[in-house]
C-alpha cells in the first residue's frame, strides 16, 4: 500500500466515525483496540492523527474490521423478525405457562438441538415483552453465576454469598410481574434446577422459561427413585408445558417448517425459492444435526452472492446442493437428498477394495 498522510488521516476518521455511529452503542477506543488487537494508545494516537509506527498494517486492520462489522450490521439491519411456526409456539408456551402462574410459577420447557431458532425467537420475545428478562446459561457455571445473570438482567447487584444474591432476587421479583427465560440450559444439574425452582418459582412467584437440548429433558425426567433426584418430583409437578422442537419436526405432515415459513424466510431481494429449492430447504430443516435454520441460512446467503443465482432469480435443489458440496457443509452427511450421493461413495469404495 501506497501509504499518504492524506490517506492515514482519512482512514482515521472513518475509524472515528465507525466508532461514533456504532449500535446499539458507541465503541470506547479500548474495545477498538481489542478487536485490533493493538494498545489503546495506538488507536488513540492513530485517531489523532499522531501514530508514528506501522501504518500499513493498523490501516489494514481498521479498514477491514469497519468492512466487516459493516456487512454483518448490514445483514442484521435487513433481516426483520419473522413470525414463524415456531416463533408461534414458542409464544403459546411462554403464554401458557405466564397465565397458569397464580400462587406460584409454573415451568416451560424449550427442547430442541441447535438450529431452530429458539434463543432468537426467546430474545425477540423479551425485547417485545418489557416483562421478561432473558440470561443466557453455560455449562460451566456454578449456582453463584446462574443466580449472578439473573441478577444482572434485573439491575440487581451480583456481589455477595449465593444466598445474598438469591434474596436480592426475591426481594425484587416478588413485586414484579416478570416471566425469567434462561437459554443454553441443557447443563444445568438436578441440583440447580431444584434451586431455580425453589427460588424463581415458589419464592418469587414468578413464571420459569428453561430452553436447551434434549439433554435437558433427559436430566428433568430421570427416575426420582434415585438417591439425590428426588427434588425432580417437585419440578416435574410445576411443568406447565414440554415444547420439543426435534419431536415436532420430524413429523410427516410438515411440522415446524411449512413451505410458507421457508418462503418468508429465505425468498428476498427478488430471488424466488422454486418448489424443490422449497422442498430441499425444508429437508434440511427437519434433519437432525443438521443445523437446520442456522444451516440453511448460510446457504441461502452463499447463493445470493451468486452471479449464477442472479442470472437464474431463483434458488432450486440444484443449486442448493450445489453449495454444500463446494463449501463442503456437515449436512451433507445427514441430509437424506444426499443418500444417493453416499451411496455411490461406498459402492466405489468397496470396488477399489475388491480390485
Amino acid at each position: 500500500m501506497n501509504i499518504t498522510k492524506e490517506k492515514a488521516n482519512n482512514v482515521a476518521d472513518k475509524l472515528c466515525a465507525f466508532m461514533a455511529n456504532h449500535e446499539p452503542k458507541p465503541l470506547s477506543q479500548r474495545k477498538v483496540a481489542k478487536m485490533l488487537g493493538v494498545s489503546p494508545t495506538q488507536i488513540s494516537q492513530f485517531l489523532n492523527h499522531k501514530y508514528k509506527g506501522n501504518l500499513e498494517d493498523l490501516i489494514n486492520r481498521a479498514v477491514n474490521l469497519i468492512n466487516s462489522v459493516s456487512r454483518q450490521e448490514k445483514r442484521v439491519k435487513n433481516k426483520p423478525f419473522i413470525n414463524t411456526t415456531i416463533a408461534k409456539r414458542i409464544g403459546v408456551l411462554i403464554v401458557n405457562t405466564e397465565t397458569f402462574s397464580e400462587d406460584e410459577g409454573k415451568i416451560g420447557l424449550v427442547i430442541g438441538d441447535g438450529g431452530h431458532g429458539k434463543s432468537h425467537c426467546l430474545k425477540h420475545y423479551a425485547e417485545v415483552n418489557k416483562n421478561t428478562i432473558y440470561a443466557q446459561l453455560d455449562d460451566a457455571m456454578t449456582s453463584k453465576q446462574m443466580f449472578a445473570s439473573i441478577a444482572k438482567e434485573l439491575n440487581i447487584d451480583t456481589s455477595g454469598s449465593l444466598a445474598v444474591v438469591t434474596s436480592r432476587i426475591i426481594e425484587v421479583l416478588q413485586n414484579r410481574h416478570v416471566i425469567v427465560m434462561l437459554d443454553e440450559a441443557a447443563g444445568l444439574s438436578v441440583k440447580q434446577l431444584n434451586q431455580l425452582r425453589q427460588i424463581i418459582v415458589i419464592k418469587s412467584r414468578c413464571p420459569l422459561i428453561l430452553a436447551g437440548n434434549s439433554d435437558l429433558l433427559k436430566t428433568v425426567m430421570q427416575p426420582t427413585t434415585r438417591h439425590g433426584y428426588e427434588s425432580l418430583d417437585q419440578f416435574t409437578s410445576r411443568l406447565m408445558g414440554v415444547l420439543n422442537l426435534d419431536e415436532i419436526a420430524s413429523r410427516k405432515d410438515g411440522g415446524l417448517y411449512t413451505p410458507e415459513d421457508i418462503r418468508k424466510l429465505y425468498q428476498y431481494d427478488g430471488i424466488k425459492l422454486t418448489g424443490s429449492g422449497v422442498t430441499t430447504l425444508q429437508r434440511i430443516c427437519k434433519t437432525p444435526r443438521s443445523g437446520r435454520l442456522r444451516t440453511s441460512s448460510h446457504i441461502v446467503a452463499a447463493l445470493h452472492t451468486s452471479k449464477v443465482t442472479k442470472q437464474r432469480g431463483a434458488i432450486d435443489e440444484e443449486l442448493i446442493m450445489a453449495v454444500i458440496d463446494q463449501l463442503d457443509l456437515p449436512v451433507r452427511v445427514y441430509l437424506p437428498v444426499n443418500r444417493t450421493f453416499v451411496e455411490d461413495e461406498i459402492e466405489e469404495q468397496q470396488a477399489a477394495v475388491a480390485s
